[in-house]
């Protein structure tokens, strides 16, 4: 039987986890908290487990994706164990890189946009986590054109 130390090691041979996931991890296989601490304090040391690194590549890789917003970004983030801050974000993703992205995805899911879908419109922005001026500069440019 393995304990906490060597069933992390295999777990991250797979994937990088948070430190949250990964604490989640082995409690549902009834390890000892102390114990995972422990382990959990050793995968630190070792360079195996860093928080800061996996936040890195995962602000990178959602940025890559094109498909959030800022807010999105940052829920996806928290969902995996990870905190980030607002500014954080933000020096990554400037509001001019959010608005292209959200057109970019506006020109293919809505190629013609009318007063009949603008609340279409907000809404699908809203739920990709696009920031509220975002939203709103979309809808504005909306009435302007009505295309």
């Amino acid at each position: 039987m393995s304990g906490p130390l060597e069933t992390a090691v295999r777990l991250l041979a797979r994937r990088e986890y948070s430190e949250q996931e990964l604490r989640c991890k082995l409690l549902q296989q009834s390890y000892d908290p102390d114990t995972i601490t422990d382990a959990i304090i050793r995968l630190k040391e070792k360079g195996y487990l860093d928080d800061t690194r996996l936040l890195q590549r995962g602000i990178e890789r959602l940025l890559a994706d094109r498909r959030l917003g800022f807010r999105g970004i940052i829920a996806k983030l928290g969902q995996a164990g990870l905190s980030v801050s607002s500014a954080e974000v933000r020096k990554h993703y400037p509001e001019e890189a959010e608005w292209q992205v959200a057109s970019q995805l506006l020109e293919k899911k809505f190629p013609s946009r009318t007063a009949e879908n603008m609340n279409k419109i907000g809404r699908f922005l809203a739920n990709r986590g696009f920031s509220a001026a975002i939203v709103n500069r979309a809808m504005e440019e909306c009435r302007k054109h009505q295309y």
